[in-house]
């Protein structure tokens, strides 16, 4: 057998041609992988069920319209509010004592991540605006580090709140349909809308992998 005896300068040359190999072929495979593409979500895409009668056959140009409602510093806000946002919604209450609490903190994760991007936005709607007046959703933001002008905790009149959650969002199922209130206070969904106002996806907010994917998700769209 014929031994080959290399000196450690030819060793280091091969060694550097290798993780040249390696470096340009991972290059390549990720260059070459195809790009996740956000869908963009329109009534007649969704479930039946989470849509009103009206709005199920609306195929195209679903945005998330306007509101008039009060943040947890007491300020009147509307749509202007995330007016080029790229925004992350929910709906939740603040003495929710089960699924509320991992969504808060999967939203202090997305806040950090996001903390020095000012075109990332949280958005927590109340759905108990009896019990979380502007003081008790202050106090509550306080609690779990919402950044003013970056997490917007928001109240107001029950009835706006509600037509939000269904006609907009979609993230509670419609009467009728095993649709009744204990359902749409727990309701998991939390969803991602493009500066344009377009959702773009639907997210467990309980559950960490969907949220690790929504962190992705959102910067996909800053990219695009």
């Amino acid at each position: 057998m014929i031994k080959i005896r290399l000196k450690p300068s030819e060793w280091i040359k091969i060694i550097a041609l290798l993780s040249v190999f390696v470096v340009g072929t991972y290059a390549s495979f990720q260059k070459l992988k195809p790009k996740r593409v956000l869908p963009i979500y329109n009534p007649v895409d969704l479930n039946p069920a989470v849509v009103d009668d009206d709005l199920e056959r609306v195929g195209r140009g679903h945005r998330i319209g306007n509101f008039h409602l009060l943040d947890q510093w007491g300020n009147e806000v509307d749509s202007s509010l995330l007016r080029d946002k790229v925004y992350v919604a929910d709906f939740f209450f603040t003495t929710c004592p089960t699924i509320c609490i991992a969504m808060g903190q999967n939203f202090q994760r997305i806040q950090d991540a996001y903390r020095d991007e000012p075109r990332v936005n949280l958005v927590s709607h109340t759905v108990m605006p009896e019990i979380d007046t502007v003081e008790v959703m202050y106090e509550y933001g306080q609690r779990m580090g919402a950044i003013q002008g970056k997490w917007h905790l928001l109240t107001g009149e029950k009835e706006e709140l509600y037509r939000m959650a269904r006609r907009q969002y979609f993230a509670v199922m419609e009467p009728g349909t095993s649709f009744d209130e204990h359902d749409f206070i727990h309701t998991e969904n939390v969803v991602l809308v493009d500066e344009k106002k377009r959702i773009r996806g639907f997210y467990d907010g309980t559950n960490q992998a969907q949220m690790d994917l929504l962190i992705k998700d959102i910067a996909s769209l800053l990219n695009d």
